[in-house]
């Protein structure tokens, strides 16, 4: 069993301040962004021990986990089923454009109904996949070890629960901004929650007034 497990949240997009569902869509880090991911890897590296590095594969996950990799020394490894909850076809538009479209869809989805958006998974679904990734990751790790999972908001928050033995959308765990994290440690009755939204205080790590539900889709 690893030591700690480190959740972090890759750092802010053009998506995410235009506030647009991100989703699968591979967009890159923007300046911002960027000085997050170099802020929060000097504050992870210097705070604690980073063992081991696995980051999803997009790119916005990619580079902020490289950030932590140039500070602390250690390799990032690729995994796909860290990859953000699908939206589908809501991928690219912002909040107005989705109630336009598909408003009835749009008002399941923030009153916290597990629906799939058009061509998307259900958050159930996506934070299943990510728990089942983070499970086995944990199993492959080696005894006593620290490690860092880099990843994207919603399927961070959907995964926590049911490592906390939580039910979805319980509500006692806000939203992650850009390059903040959850840090656990194993407990004798399973997964004790050390730190919820962790991170760097050298800069803005997010848009001041953004909507807690358009951020937990991206």
């Amino acid at each position: 069993m690893v030591r700690s497990l480190t959740l972090l949240r890759h750092g802010r997009t053009a998506y995410n301040a235009e506030g647009r569902f991100q989703g699968q869509v591979d967009v890159p880090l923007d300046d911002l962004g960027e000085a997050q991911a170099r802020a929060v890897a000097v504050h992870l590296a210097g705070s604690s021990t980073v063992s081991r590095i696995v980051a999803s594969d997009l790119r916005r996950a990619a580079q902020t986990a490289q950030a932590l990799s140039d500070e602390a020394g250690v390799a990032v490894e690729f995994d796909s089923a860290l990859r953000e909850i699908s939206v589908g076809d809501w991928e690219g538009h912002t909040r107005d454009e989705i109630a336009q479209m598909w408003p009835d869809e749009l008002d399941a989805w923030l009153a916290g109904v597990d629906m799939r958006p058009p061509g998307g998974e259900s958050r159930d679904e996506s934070a299943t996949r990510v728990h089942g990734a983070i499970t086995r990751l944990v199993d492959e790790s080696d005894e006593d070890s620290d490690l860092v999972i880099v990843a994207h908001g919603a399927v961070i928050r959907g995964a926590t629960e049911m490592l906390l033995g939580m039910e979805r959308g319980d509500g006692r765990l806000g939203v992650l901004t850009n390059c903040t994290y959850a840090k656990l440690s194993p407990g004798r009755d399973g997964w004790v929650l050390r730190t919820w939204g962790g991170g760097a205080e050298s800069v803005a790590l997010a848009r001041p007034g953004e909507d807690a539900e358009v951020v937990a889709a991206r």
